[in-house]
């Protein structure tokens, strides 16, 4: 079950979301994000990007009970809906769709919480969004005490934030004994193919 709330009453109780919005009068983007005390980008050895995700959502839920949180809220950086761009590439469909079963309207841009049970289902959905959709936001996840910052890139990785010291103790640790990598150097890459062209990848022109 996805919980949704508004976006203006998550941003006011989640304060340390990213965000991103285009100034007109400057010609440019700007940003926001939280002052971090370290970052990671994490990766996993994997054949395809099918198995890659079960294997990232299977991480990601270790690493939330690892941490003590029930729950993660995730929010795009931008007001676009989540619903913002079709897809007829049948991972990002059934994405879609997923999202429309689970009472998302077209036009909401607000956050997402998700209990720890329905975690795995919802990330597999997620990766397939982000690999497919150029046109959507960046959505960002945390924990109710804003301990980290993530998100699922469109490779797959998933690129953490740690807010404090004892949480990047605690991160580091799981990391050690788990099957996640760290990529150096932020270097994030396509594994899953020959070019950085990406299969069913779309974006709104």
């Amino acid at each position: 079950m996805l919980i949704k709330i508004n976006r203006q009453d998550c941003l006011k109780n989640y304060p340390s979301f990213p965000l991103r919005s285009y100034n007109y009068d400057k010609d440019e983007e700007e940003f926001y994000y939280p002052e971090v005390f370290k970052s990671y980008i994490l990766t996993l050895t994997s054949k395809s990007f099918k198995g890659h995700i079960k294997q990232l959502a299977t991480g990601l839920l270790k690493l939330t009970k690892q941490l003590g949180y029930d729950r993660l809220i995730f929010l795009g950086d931008t007001e676009l809906p989540w619903l913002n761009q079709d897809n007829n590439y049948k991972p990002a469909k059934e994405a879609q769709q997923y999202l429309v079963d689970n009472k998302i309207g077209k036009r909401f841009n607000g956050a997402l919480q998700i209990e720890s049970s329905g975690l795995q289902v919802f990330v597999k959905h997620l990766s397939w969004l982000t690999r497919c959709n150029a046109g959507l936001p960046y959505f960002h996840f945390t924990d109710k005490e804003q301990n980290i910052i993530g998100n699922i890139c469109k490779y797959g990785n998933l690129h953490l934030d740690t807010l404090n010291e004892k949480t990047d103790t605690l991160v580091k640790a799981f990391v050690d004994a788990s099957k996640f990598l760290i990529l150096e150097d932020n270097n994030c890459f396509n594994q899953f193919g020959k070019a950085n062209a990406i299969g069913g990848r779309r974006i709104i022109v």
